[in-house]
C-alpha cells in the first residue's frame, strides 16, 4: 500500500499545483482531462484510508499476539510512530483538493490545538502558516505530505522490518510445547526463496486487485470550490479524527488535550514495561486496551452516523 501511495502520488503531483488559486482546477484537470488521472487519483485516495485500517489491524494483531515483549518493545514504539505518519499523511493530504469539505474539515481539526494552554495559539499558527487556513496552510500540507512525511515513512519502515528481522523474524504466539524443554523445538519456518516471496507476491497482487475495485466505480470525493466566508452546516473532521471531535463534545477540551491524550499516549508506549500475569499478557492492560480502541470506535460511529447540522443529535 505504501508502494502504491509513493507511485501515484508522484504521478499526481506532475500536474498539481499547491496554491489556493490553481489548486481546486489543477485537481479537476487530473480527475477529468489527464489520461489515468481518475484512477490513480481515486487509488491513491482509497489506498490512504484502507492503509489507516490495516495498519490499524496490524497493530490490535502485535498486541493481542503480545508480539510487543522484551527485545520487540522498541519495534512497538516505531510501529506506533508508523501509524501516527500515515495519520499524518492523511491528514496533510486531506487538504490539497482546497474544496469546502477538505477546507472546514482541516479547520475544525486544526482548531483543536488552540486548547493547549500557555502556547496553543502559537501551536496553530506554526502548523496554518498563519491565523487561519490559506495559501501558507495549503503549502506546508504540500510540503510535509509529498516531501517529509514520505521520507520519515520508509525510514521509519525500513528500520522496522530490519527490527523484526533481528527478533528473529514475525513473531509466533508461545505455546507449552515451545517453552517445554524438548530437545527439538518445533519450528514453523520455510525458505524465503522462492516459498516466501511467492506469497508476498500473491498477497501484493491480491491487495492491488482488491483496492483497483473501489478505484474504478467510486471516485474520491471533491465538493464545491473552498469559500472561507462560507460556513458548511455540517462540518466534521475526517473520519479518522471524527472520534477525537466526538469526545471534544463530551468533555472540556482542555482536559482531552491535557490529560487524557497524553495518559493515552504514555500508556500505548509503556505497558509492555508492566508486570504480565502469563503468556496472554497482564489482564488489567488487555481490559484498558480493549476499552481504549472500544470507546474510541464507539465515538467515531456516534460521530460520523448520528450527528447531523450544527453536530446536533439525528437518528
Amino acid at each position: 500500500m505504501i508502494t502504491i501511495q509513493l507511485i501515484t502520488g508522484i504521478l499526481l503531483n506532475f500536474s498539481y499545483e499547491s496554491s489556493p488559486l490553481a489548486a481546486y482546477e489543477s485537481v479537476q484537470h487530473i480527475h477529468y482531462d489527464v489520461l489515468f488521472g481518475r484512477l490513480f487519483r481515486n487509488l491513491h485516495h482509497w489506498t490512504g484510508h484502507a492503509l489507516i485500517v490495516i495498519t490499524f489491524l496490524h497493530m490490535l494483531r502485535v498486541f493481542s499476539s503480545s508480539a510487543y515483549r522484551g527485545s520487540r518493545h522498541l519495534n512497538w514504539i516505531i510501529g506506533l510512530g508508523l501509524f501516527f505518519l500515515i495519520l499524518l499523511a492523511n491528514f496533510s493530504g486531506y487538504l490539497l483538493p482546497w474544496d469546502q469539505r477538505a477546507y472546514w474539515a482541516v479547520t475544525i481539526a486544526t482548531s483543536i490545538l488552540e486548547y493547549v494552554p500557555g502556547f496553543g495559539t502559537t501551536l496553530l499558527e506554526i502548523v496554518r502558516g498563519g491565523s487561519d487556513v490559506g495559501a501558507a496552510t495549503l503549502h506546508i500540507f504540500h510540503t510535509l505530505h509529498s516531501g517529509l512525511l514520505p521520507l520519515l515513512l520508509l525510514f521509519f519502515m525500513t528500520w522496522h522490518f530490519w527490527k523484526i528481522r533481528r527478533a528473529g523474524g514475525i513473531f509466533l504466539p508461545e505455546t507449552q510445547n515451545i517453552t517445554s524443554k524438548s530437545a527439538t523445538p518445533p519450528t514453523n519456518r520455510l525458505a524465503a526463496r522462492p516459498h516466501l516471496f511467492i506469497r508476498e507476491k500473491v498477497a501484493a497482487a491480491v491487495v492491488l486487485t482488491t483496492l483497483l475495485y473501489p478505484s474504478i466505480f467510486f471516485n474520491s470525493p471533491l465538493g464545491a470550490l473552498s469559500n472561507p466566508g462560507l460556513t458548511p452546516k455540517t462540518v466534521k473532521a475526517p473520519w479518522y479524527f471524527i472520534g477525537l471531535q466526538e469526545l471534544l463534545i463530551h468533555v472540556n477540551p482542555v482536559v482531552v488535550v491535557m490529560i487524557l491524550l497524553p495518559l493515552t499516549l504514555l500508556f500505548l508506549l509503556f505497558f509492555p514495561l508492566l508486570k504480565e500475569d502469563n503468556l496472554n499478557g497482564n489482564r488489567l492492560v488487555r481490559l484498558l486496551f480493549i476499552g481504549l480502541v472500544a470507546g474510541y470506535a464507539i465515538l467515531t460511529i456516534i460521530g460520523l452516523g448520528f450527528r447531523g447540522p450544527g453536530m446536533q443529535w439525528v437518528f
